[in-house]
């Protein structure tokens, strides 16, 4: 009786020990873990997330920097009846003006700018080739690329100002006004005070002709204007910003930070379209002009920070 007795009490703690450990491997079995470890085997939901599809701003963005950088491989312009060779858009062909654009476009194309810095280099391709256009005449042989460069660089910037305003988590932005001033200062001086083009024949012949250095402004250069343009817009926005009581505009603020940085980028962008083509032609001497402009654009865009 009393052995019998002994085995039943052993064998009560057996018996609980296994229903105890019951409940753990049904857990175990069901745990998240469990899944995740099945989903190797086809039956989770693996490890892909959902798609994340770019918004339409950067997608017109993208879609412009393609055009700008494939136009550059057509032709510019046309040379004799069927312009073969290719008269590309990268060359001296067009004073720089395609290489920029095509350096832009793949800019555009492989790096997620931000919607400043995207709005001013497509600002920048655009006006460049606007000023190319005027430069050649309608009437002297333009060809296909140079529409297409227009038309991406167009669409890049309808692009950007969409990307403007879908940005919700735009960072903020810190300037310093001296900096921003004294670049845009540069950038309006060198515009039409300083030279940009020097005629080399005209100075080795003793000056005989009237017009031995072209400003920024003159009818053979116009590279000038747009620089002085937005250098002028620079200079209002930081008067305004003067002006501002700051704890109760931080948002406009922020609004005119964002533009004054797309003017330096577009400033640099044009500037340095000048410079390249004023390197590839051999005939003409270096003037400062295009040189002092770039150093202004990018003394605007380096006093622009994130904070």
């Amino acid at each position: 009786m009393s052995d019998d007795a002994f085995t039943t009490r052993s064998e009560e703690p057996a018996s609980q020990d296994f229903a105890d450990q019951e409940p753990e491997d049904a857990m175990a079995e069901g745990s998240p873990e469990a899944a995740d470890a099945g989903g190797d085997d086809g039956g989770g939901t693996g490890m892909l997330g959902p798609l994340e599809l770019p918004s339409t701003g950067r997608m017109f963005v993208v879609v412009g920097g393609a055009a700008m950088a494939l136009s550059t491989l057509l032709s510019w312009l046309e040379v004799g009846n069927d312009s073969f060779p290719n008269i590309a858009g990268v060359g001296v062909s067009t004073f720089g003006v395609g290489t920029i654009v095509f350096l832009a476009g793949l800019l555009l194309v492989l790096r997620r700018l931000t919607s400043g810095v995207a709005m001013g280099i497509a600002l920048g391709a655009l006006g460049s080739t606007l000023v190319y256009i005027t430069i050649v005449g309608l009437d002297n042989g333009l060809a296909a690329g140079v529409w297409v460069g227009l038309a991406g660089s167009a669409i890049a910037v309808l692009g950007a100002l969409i990307l403007v305003f879908e940005e919700e988590d735009r960072p903020q932005l810190q300037l310093r006004p001296s900096a921003a001033a004294l670049g845009a200062a540069l950038a309006v001086v060198a515009s039409f005070w300083l030279d940009w083009v020097l005629n080399s024949s005209a100075l080795i012949a003793n000056r005989r002709t009237g017009e031995e250095a072209f400003n920024g402004l003159h009818s053979e250069v116009l590279f000038g204007f747009p620089i002085l343009i937005l250098g002028g817009i620079v200079l209002v926005l930081l008067t305004e910003l003067t002006t501002m009581q700051t704890p109760f505009a931080k948002d406009r603020q922020q609004w005119i930070y964002l533009m004054i940085q797309m003017a330096g980028v577009a400033i640099a962008v044009t500037a340095g379209s000048n410079v390249v083509g004023l390197m590839m032609l051999g005939v003409f001497a270096f003037g400062s002009g295009p040189l002092v402009a770039l150093v202004g654009g990018v003394i605007i865009t380096r006093s622009i920070k994130e904070a």
